[in-house]
């Protein structure tokens, strides 16, 4: 616990030194600390990413064998279960990497980490339309409910895969949540989200421009 409260400790002089050596407001100060933290965590995040399109990449290659699979054990389950894992593994094809776990790790530390602090800081400044970042704002509510799902469909490949009340869950929360929070929170929450959004386009056009290249190698 020690070692927790020093962690929390750093990210409150992080935002302290921001608003006093900076210069900036306490919400610019939020929003530039999870930028830092954010970057700082990217290339993790940008592996995991990579990671997981390859896996759909390998797994749209194998799709005629899983449906053979499919077919032969039917009536099987245990045994498909186990084949298809033995593919899997023949392909390489692995849904938890050390990446993956170091990814969401790192983000669920920083994520709680601000969560914390953030309840607790006495805030007392303005941040564009909010008049005190101490106080729930329902329009930021609202527009962090947005970034969250524009940020669960900008990544690639989920639009595809997750269900629409899978993408709702996490907005509906992230609303919930920040209808009775401090608007302090929410700001941390939509620069948080705003950088996944990016991030995805960003990746998803490096897809594209993999692919493209890949085409033409082969042409």
């Amino acid at each position: 616990m020690e070692l927790w409260a020093n962690f929390t400790d750093l990210l409150v002089q992080a935002i302290g030194f921001l608003t006093t050596e900076v210069g900036v407001s306490q919400g610019v100060a939020i929003i530039l600390l999870t930028l830092i933290v954010r970057l700082l965590l990217s290339p993790l995040s940008s592996s995991a990413i990579i990671n997981s399109y390859k896996n759909r990449k390998a797994i749209a290659a194998i799709k005629p064998e899983l449906d053979k699979l499919k077919s032969v054990y039917k009536n099987k389950p245990n045994e498909m279960a186990k084949q298809t894992m033995a593919l899997y593994q023949k392909h390489d094809i692995k849904f938890v990497s050390k990446t993956l776990v170091a990814n969401i790790s790192s983000q669920a530390i920083f994520g709680f980490g601000m969560y914390q602090v953030l309840q607790k800081v006495i805030f007392s400044s303005k941040f564009a339309w909010i008049s005190n970042i101490a106080k729930p704002d329902i329009l930021l509510a609202m527009l962090v409910g947005a970034l969250t799902y524009v940020s669960m469909i900008m990544m690639p490949g989920s639009a595809e895969q997750a269900s629409a009340m899978f993408l709702l869950i996490p907005t509906m929360v992230s609303v919930a949540v920040l209808i009775s929070a401090p608007s302090a929170l929410g700001l941390y929450w939509a620069t948080s989200s705003a950088f996944t959004a990016l991030q995805s386009v960003v990746m998803q056009k490096y897809f594209e421009k993999q692919q493209c290249n890949l085409t033409q190698t082969q042409g």
